[in-house]
């Protein structure tokens, strides 16, 4: 069995078309979450999935989307802070009664069984959609994280941020972003490459492959979606694709 893991597309309908062709390859698709917010297609963006039938977790900014609660974003300068509110409020009026509806029944947690393997699926981590799981999270928090689950797969997206590692006999994957992935340099800056992050699983009797990939898409594709959306601030928030 083959299954595509996306996750965090964030209203970039173009990054997502870009690696349809590959991920419908797969036997089946499963969303982790964070489907619409801060990007230029979040009305466009759920109606696709919808279209799709793909199972999804909910993510910490699709609950956001359902509840109407905006995000304080406390931790970024205050030109920055203002801006992302003002991007949130535009999000919350470009979406609808059944973007919403549709939305609010995504589960906290999936879980897909196979023959011999089974994987769990959660936005941030099966006990909250906002908890961040690393490559320098310790055994001891994991063990506390995935007490009682016995998966072979755990499945999270939430920190944009590909990433493969053990735990025990069990595996954790994170596929990274579709729609909003970023690099982080030493001087705090950060950049969003021009490509569409996701994950394939592949089994076979006992045999387990993980892939992380990457598909580059066209950055003028994205800069009209952009600048066709109404979004505002638009050319701020085209200024740190590379």
């Amino acid at each position: 069995m083959r299954i595509a893991i996306i996750s965090d597309i964030h209203g970039n309908l173009v990054a997502l078309q870009s690696i349809l062709p590959e991920i419908k390859k797969a036997d089946r698709i499963v969303c982790l979450g964070d489907v619409a917010a801060v990007g230029p297609q979040p009305h466009e963006t759920i109606a696709f999935i919808r279209r799709t039938k793909w199972p999804c977790v909910l993510g910490n900014a699709d609950e956001a989307l359902v509840k109407s609660m905006p995000e304080t974003y406390d931790r970024l300068p205050e030109g920055e802070k203002g801006r992302m509110m003002s991007l949130d409020k535009w999000t919350r009026s470009e979406i609808d009664t059944t973007d919403r509806r549709f939305l609010s029944r995504f589960k906290p947690t999936i879980e897909i069984k196979g023959r011999s393997h089974s994987l769990l699926c959660y936005h941030g981590s099966p006990r909250s959609n906002t908890e961040q799981i690393l490559p320098t999270t310790t055994e001891e928090e994991l063990g506390k994280i995935f007490q009682g689950k016995d998966d072979q797969v755990y499945a999270g997206g939430h920190t944009h941020s590909q990433m493969v590692r053990k735990f025990g006999a069990s595996h954790i994957i994170n596929p990274g972003s579709v729609g909003l992935p970023f690099i982080k340099a030493v001087d705090g800056r950060v950049t969003n490459p021009v490509w569409a992050e996701y994950a394939v699983l592949t089994t076979s009797g006992d045999s387990l492959k993980v892939e992380l990939r990457r598909q580059r898409y066209s950055k003028g594709d994205l800069k009209e979606a952009v600048l066709r959306s109404g979004m505002p601030d638009p050319e701020w928030w085209l200024k740190d694709w590379i």
